[in-house]
């Protein structure tokens, strides 16, 4: 997810004020280009959507089927192609308009249509669906590979003065220029051809993955009997009818356990049958490989092996070279580090947790499917917590209104209010976003499991609302949680709360970005600093500024004892060694499978991942949070080398909530102050400098060790954030004269956006609710966040 600000550029030509944009992007080249248009059809719900939106109003779901998304696909991509081939044939030197700004317009389409295509197959996938969606997202892969490969484009782009261009548009053009170079603009034309083969390939295998593995899990699901009802003690009501539900759907007596996308199941932290959690972790922990039509071990070593060649193509060693090359991280080599120096702090609490729990069973051997169930036993007893009895304090509404929406309001002055507009699904939930009474943008909240979507938790950006565009962000945010029966609450366990919070800080991000151009706006940013907003709002879950306010219990409306949340923390601290090197397993393994040279190719997929695993020393009682065949993170979801960056953020976030616990805590000056720093600027700064600048220094790993509730070895002991907030940079410092401003202070003494924003020209069929100085829109460099590791 990218976009950029910019103040008002000059002309490369010198001329100061800069010309008209050439295009409207929602319709790509100009009539100066003197191209044939592309023949209008009869309108439609699905390109109307994507090229002719009402201002923050979201697509007539009901009118759009996956036939309509691929006919939309292919007005857009040949919309592109026009545009492209005027810009290409365009007589006058090239410029920063004429050029860069046209190849972003160009492409503005075929990106929104890029975004409702992941919205319909991941929450609204059928077995029917499926191939229109996959060949469809192969159009568009093929349509952007046509522009970040075509020779001629790229030099006229490469021929773009750099000369009066004012910081954004001079930064935005630079990394325009670095994505041709890494797509392989400057390979040969026999290289070019062989890269463009296999990124299509990729494309391809990665979205079959995506579905093969949705397939899979649904089909691995546990059915339960009804004669073995006695296999899921533990169960509370509402997973039961949960599970009961699931078994109606599909038309199965009994009851159906779905599977998470992860190793772990929560069920079998509740269930005290121990057959039925051997069941459950095998139907886990076997998904993808079990010989059948759903096996996805062939893909994974088709994907590493493509991926290396890939690599090996654009002059890198490995895959993990060339991926890594693009984040915060720069080189593989520093993200494992990071990695490996926490491995031993982890290792040495999940000893001390293995050993308090054998010492109080009086035990010698713990079994791979009891380890979550003994961990949280022995929780409840040591700390005399009852999770399912704490779940009554965490009524799913008031965690949202009163907690997650709360702490948005306090610390960022935003209000929030019910939209009737109608989602693509009747669960799905609809809220605007508003600041001093003005739009923000609408947040799109589906939070309920079903088996048309696929698992886990995520945010996206259905419009990437930006200055250039006049469009306002539209969001969603995906949740999986168990629907329960007709009139019961959804109660949510501390974990869930936890995900409501980290997912929200993803669309915090988007709601605020603050730039001028769709591409590098909001949560288009690296992958290792996409999920430092997710992971610092997580700290808002037990503050004491915030928990009583939703902390309710759901039946006797009395407010969360304190003794209770002393005692939910020291849990959820507990099990943080366990938890920790499950993730580190899983990046480790990331890191392994593409670490791969070109010409290497692994079929022997699950002895290739216990071979990297026992090479880093990791226990087998602790699986991954993902073992191979099913690690959508990595073969399908653009994590692809990328699992680290949960750790590399949470470097940064932590850092963070120290820094804002030192500065008032839920304070609206200091949450004012980090968003105009490090939230809105989206990848219009550079962000390694922007972080550095904001605290003063690089963090280090030691608030994220104390985060963790793990073990601080004296050597990464380094000074805590400053509580003066004379000495934490503001966003002038960030901006310089560009500066978007906290709303109370005056946009004179900043003499930044407002004033350059107004030497610009703006299409007027981009102007949408007020023009020039409405609020602020996001974009889409890292396409879509994952919600916890």
């Amino acid at each position: 997810m990218e976009t950029d600000q910019t103040p008002a550029p000059h002309d490369a030509q010198g001329t100061g004020t800069p010309p008209a944009p050439a295009a409207d992007p929602a319709h790509g080249a100009d009539s100066a280009h003197d191209a044939e248009p592309v023949a209008d059809p009869a309108p439609d719900a699905a390109w109307q959507a994507i090229a002719e939106p009402a201002a923050m109003t979201l697509p007539d779901f009901a009118a759009i089927a996956p036939t309509d998304l691929r006919a939309a696909g292919q007005r857009a991509v040949a919309q592109q192609a026009e545009a492209i081939a005027a810009i290409v044939a365009a007589e006058a030197p090239a410029t920063f308009h004429n050029t860069t700004l046209q190849i972003e317009l160009a492409r503005y389409p075929a990106l929104r249509l890029a975004a409702l295509v992941r919205l319909y197959s991941s929450a609204l996938a059928t077995p029917e669906a499926e191939p229109v969606y996959a060949q469809l997202d192969a159009e568009l892969h093929a349509a952007e590979l046509d522009v970040l490969l075509s020779p001629e484009l790229f030099a006229r782009l490469e021929a773009v003065s750099l000369v009066d261009l004012l910081p954004e548009d001079r930064r935005h053009h630079e990394l325009m220029v670095a994505d041709f170079v890494h797509a392989g603009a400057r390979l040969d034309e026999e290289s070019r051809q062989a890269a463009a083969t296999i990124s299509a390939e990729l494309s391809s295998l990665e979205t079959e993955f995506g579905q093969v593995l949705l397939a899979e899990t649904n089909d691995s699901a546990l059915h339960v009997p009804p004669e073995d009802a006695q296999a899921l003690a533990g169960l509370s009501p509402v997973e039961l009818g949960a599970a009961a539900q699931r078994a109606a759907d599909r038309g199965v007596p009994g009851w159906v356990l779905g599977l998470q996308s992860t190793s772990q199941q929560s069920a079998l932290c509740e269930l005290t049958d121990t057959r039925t959690r051997q069941a459950l972790m095998t139907a886990s922990l076997s998904r993808g490989s079990r010989g059948n039509d759903n096996d996805t071990r062939v893909i994974v070593s088709d994907i590493t092996a493509l991926r290396a060649a890939l690599a090996g193509l654009m002059g890198y060693r490995t895959y993990a070279g060339y991926a890594i090359d693009e984040q915060l991280a720069g080189d593989p080599e520093d993200a494992s580090a990071l990695l490996t120096r926490l491995l031993a702090p982890a290792q040495e609490q999940l000893a001390a947790e293995l050993a308090a729990i054998r010492e109080d069973l009086g035990i010698k051997r713990i079994e791979q499917a009891d380890l979550a169930h003994l961990l949280r036993a022995y929780g409840e007893r040591e700390f005399g917590i009852d999770v399912a009895a704490a779940a009554k304090y965490f009524e799913f509404d008031r965690v949202l209104g009163d907690g997650v929406l709360y702490a948005a309001s306090q610390l960022y002055g935003l209000e929030f209010r019910p939209s009737d507009q109608r989602g693509w699904h009747p669960d799905v939930r609809v809220i605007e976003a508003l600041e001093n009474g003005r739009p923000l943008g609408l947040i799109c909240l589906d939070p309920y499991a079903r088996d048309s979507k696929r698992g886990g938790a995520w945010m996206d950006q259905l419009v990437p609302g930006a200055w250039y565009t006049g469009e306002h962000p539209i969001v969603t945010l995906t949740l999986n949680l168990p629907k329960p029966a007709p009139g019961e609450p959804t109660l949510l366990a501390p974990d869930s709360v936890r995900t409501l919070f980290h997912e929200f800080g993803h669309v915090l991000h988007g709601l605020f970005a603050d730039s001028t151009y769709p591409s590098r706006a909001g949560t288009s940013v690296p992958r290792d600093y996409v999920e430092f907003p997710s992971q610092l709002n997580e700290m808002w879950m037990f503050h004491p500024q915030v928990l009583p306010n939703y902390a309710v219990h759901v039946e006797t409306g009395e407010g969360i004892p304190d003794e209770i949340v002393d005692r939910l923390t020291l849990a959820q601290a507990f099990g943080q060694g366990f938890a920790t090197v499950e993730y580190l397993a899983a990046a480790l393994l990331d890191l392994g499978w593409h670490s791969l040279e070109s010409g290497e190719q692994v079929d022997a997929v699950l002895s290739f991942e216990s071979e990297v695993l026992a090479a880093s020393g990791f226990d087998p009682l602790v699986p991954p949070r993902y073992r191979s065949p099913y690690f959508a993170h990595v073969f399908s979801h653009g994590y692809a080398a990328g699992y680290y960056s949960y750790l590399w953020s949470e470097v940064l976030a932590a850092h963070a909530e120290e820094w804002f616990a030192a500065n008032g805590g839920l304070d609206h000056e200091a949450g004012q102050r980090f968003r105009k720093a490090l939230l809105a600027p989206g990848y219009s700064v550079d962000l390694e400098a922007a972080v550095e600048d904001f605290f003063g220094a690089q963090p280090g790993i030691a608030p994220l060790l104390r985060r963790r509730g793990l073990p601080v070895p004296d050597e990464e002991e380094g000074p805590a954030p400053a509580a003066d907030r004379a000495q934490a940079p503001g966003p002038e410092a960030v901006f310089g004269d560009a500066a978007a401003l906290p709303s109370d202070v005056d946009e004179a003494e900043a003499g930044g956006t407002a004033d350059a924003r107004a030497e610009r020209e703006r299409p007027e069929a981009a102007v949408v609710d007020g023009g020039a100085d409405q609020p602020d829109g996001a974009g889409g460099r890292a396409t879509a966040t994952e919600a916890q590791p």
